[in-house]
């Protein structure tokens, strides 16, 4: 259930509905902002039609970029039962200020892939004429490149708050096997119909196969053979027909071309009409340059072609569309005949092989590249356009290639999705590797850091060459794998509400305090699941440190207790006045705990500590460390630990209180001795102003004072 409003940024909120119901889970925006409206709406997707719940689509149609209004962030649905955010994010075209995302639904499989696809509507884009966008889905994800964007002006004239509403589901209600969606708009629901997709073959031959390189003293003639094949795409409607239109361009990748239909021509043009599940076919003748600069690389020409479906009359004139993804452009090389002696027959002896540079380990997180390095030789004859080709996994991406020996020039394409393989292709010192020759090189990639293998990945090496044979000794085919562990970062931390300090009076037996060592433990960057082992002393001798001496951690199981190392607890509390599982008999606890990243968790030892222990020490004044210890478990097979030193080492921390003991000084003969000294001085004070007249003389003054006044009247004693 969204709640746009919560906290002016919006929520969702996961429930279990049924006989008592429970909330699971509050999800947050992941890029808050104020009035982006977070939850306005919401919609689950199952991608593989499956009945299982594979994503979470929440719209926050308010949130505001400089050249766009409304986002839609994509939820991943894990194995805890959870959902958190995927990381992809749906956008409306740029330059639109529409709400984008007012509405959601996730109909069908409109595209015919297998994969539930999604629709999304913008009311307001084009001054509130309204769209809406198709966002296809994929085995694992949504692509967050729309596929189609269906603006209200294009439907209907007049439409305003085109895509405010959206149908659930998807029924075929013309019947004629092909999906239909609603969309409402302002007084008016329009239901739009999908068209039937087609697949369509492409095949190029020619006629010589190859280039002779024999002398000649006239240019060659081939015949370019284009066939096209269109056939239904996960549908069986026929009698659909549509319009080809071509264009070949020969030698397409020179600008000094060496081959052409007429002179200084190597374009040419065609047209044809197509049906379902025939193969129609044209032939064009061109002109291949008698005399050639180069007779080695291939001639590489061109197809490209666009398809316009025609109407059907037994669907409302519904027009078939292509299957998006097909090339439209296509290269189809010519090659030359391989010169081979006498024999006509070059046999190459090609030996391949790689490493991963030293790495024993793919450490996600840590590391950002790995290397791979390939060694190609060739033990027999020439080796013609010599290309060796290596797949990666997924989460993988081509970065560059060092050669060390030989002449290598490679291009790569990395998987864009989970399950397939880039591929890396690399021509090896073209257009011939010679005999009894050799190159080595490095292929590097980086490792994108949120990605997820497998607990091994494999990368699978080939060559070959254009070379009819090849010696029964090569070695063309090679595969190889890497163990993959992730990097984690646990921090164990004192946390800062623990007690820091508590004193003890000697002279005050089995007096306590209260004391709280508390254990924060974050994780910073995936999910986990490890182990928290705590020690906590809690016997000194024959002494208890805490009062309660079956002492508890909520969250832990104690495990048996541990004997101290050392007999002589006393000359090593006096001389390192530390009091920890080295001297005292410590409590040990497990934790077994799953964070998720970026969770945190407080492990809290709480209780009273007594001073019965510190009078065995005999230190009547001192100050030491009571010592409890934090350290971390964790699969090591799967995960490193990510740290700053070389050793790689699992985190662990103290958990330290200061315990002061000191004598209480009684003061009362010191208070006492001060007062009677006090009063002997004031006593000697006083006296000595006697002696000396002080008090006289001022008696005498005062007499002196009263007769000197006529006014004054007798003196009444």
């Amino acid at each position: 259930m969204g709640a746009p409003r919560h906290k002016h940024k919006g929520q969702v909120t996961v429930s279990r509905i049924g006989n008592t119901p429970s909330k699971l889970q509050e999800l947050d925006p992941p890029k808050p902002q104020i009035g982006s409206y977070f939850g306005a709406e919401v919609c689950v997707v199952d991608l593989n039609n499956d009945s299982t719940t594979d994503l979470l689509l929440v719209s926050a149609p308010t949130y505001m970029e400089p050249d766009r209004e409304g986002k839609v962030f994509v939820c991943s649905f894990n194995q805890n039962l959870y959902f958190s955010f995927s990381g992809t994010v749906l956008e409306g075209m740029a330059g639109q200020r529409g709400r984008f995302g007012s509405s959601l639904a996730s109909p069908a499989d409109l595209n015919g892939d297998g994969f539930m696809d999604v629709l999304i509507g913008a009311p307001l884009e084009e001054d509130g004429q309204g769209s809406i966008y198709i966002f296809n889905g994929g085995p694992y994800q949504i692509n967050p490149t729309y596929s189609q964007r269906i603006a209200g002006s294009s439907v209907q004239s007049g439409l305003r708050f085109f895509g405010i509403s959206l149908s659930q589901f998807s029924l075929d209600q013309s019947r004629d096997k092909l999906r239909e969606v609603a969309v409402g708009s302002m007084g008016a629901v329009l239901l739009l119909r999908s068209r039937p997709i087609m697949n369509l073959q492409t095949k190029v031959t020619y006629n010589p196969s190859k280039i002779p390189t024999s002398e000649t003293d006239q240019s060659l003639r081939n015949t370019m053979k284009v066939c096209f094949t269109m056939s239904p795409y996960r549908h069986s409607i026929t009698g659909l027909t549509a319009n080809i239109n071509y264009t070949i361009i020969l030698d397409a990748k020179r600008q000094k071309y060496r081959a052409y239909f007429s002179p200084k021509n190597r374009f040419h043009n065609y047209e044809m009409n197509i049906g379902i599940n025939k193969e129609i076919c044209n032939s064009h003748t061109f002109e291949i340059d008698k005399i050639l600069e180069d007779a080695l690389n291939p001639l590489s020409n061109q197809l490209t072609f666009t398809f316009e479906g025609l109407p059907s009359a037994t669907l409302q004139n519904i027009k078939p569309i292509l299957l998006p993804g097909i090339k439209t452009t296509t290269e189809h090389n010519l090659d030359f005949e391989i010169n081979c002696g006498d024999d006509n027959i070059c046999i190459d002896d090609l030996r391949m092989d790689f490493n991963f540079s030293g790495s024993t380990n793919i450490e996600v997180g840590i590391m950002q590249e790995i290397n791979v390095t390939v060694f190609v030789e060739n033990r027999g004859e020439n080796s013609y356009n010599t290309l060796f080709s290596l797949s990666y996994p997924f989460g993988l991406s081509y970065r560059r290639i060092i050669s060390k020996q030989g002449r290598v020039e490679c291009v790569s394409l990395d998987s864009e999705q989970k399950g397939s393989f880039g591929v890396t292709t690399c021509q090896i010192s073209k257009p011939i590797l010679k005999g009894n020759s050799q190159a080595v090189f490095h292929i590097t990639y980086s490792i994108n850091k949120e990605s997820t293998f497998d607990q091994k990945v494999t990368f699978t090496a080939t060559i070959n060459s254009g070379n009819d044979q090849h010696s029964q000794t090569s070695e063309l085919f090679k595969e190889k794998s890497i163990d993959v562990k992730y990097a984690i970062y646990i921090a164990l931390i004192r946390h800062e509400d623990s007690t820091l300090h508590i004193n003890f009076t000697a002279q005050k037996r089995d007096t306590e305090k209260t004391v709280k060592q508390i254990l924060k433990v974050e994780n910073d960057f995936r999910e986990l699941s490890f182990k928290v082992f705590i020690r906590v002393p809690v016997m000194l001798g024959d002494k208890f440190i805490w009062s309660n001496k079956s002492i508890q951690i909520p969250g832990c199981v104690k495990q048996r207790d541990e004997q101290p190392v050392v007999t002589d607890f006393v000359e090593v509390i006096k001389k390192g006045r530390m009091v920890n599982c080295s001297v005292a008999v410590c409590a040990k606890f497990s934790c077994d705990k799953t964070l998720m990243k970026n969770e945190r968790k407080l492990y809290n030892i709480t209780g009273n500590v007594s001073s019965g222990w510190i009078e065995q020490t005999g230190l009547r004044a001192a100050v030491f460390q009571l010592v409890s210890s934090a350290s971390l478990d964790y699969d090591k097979s799967k995960y490193v630990f990510f740290s700053s030193d070389s050793q790689q080492t699992a985190p662990s921390v103290q958990i330290n209180t200061q315990v002061e003991v000191y004598e209480e000084v009684n003061l009362t003969k010191e208070i006492a001795g001060s007062v009677v000294g006090g009063l002997l001085v004031l006593a000697l004070l006083t006296a000595a102003l006697y002696k000396a007249g002080f008090f006289k003389s001022r008696y005498k003054q005062m007499l002196e004072n009263a007769e000197q006044s006529p006014e004054a009247g007798p003196v009444t004693q």
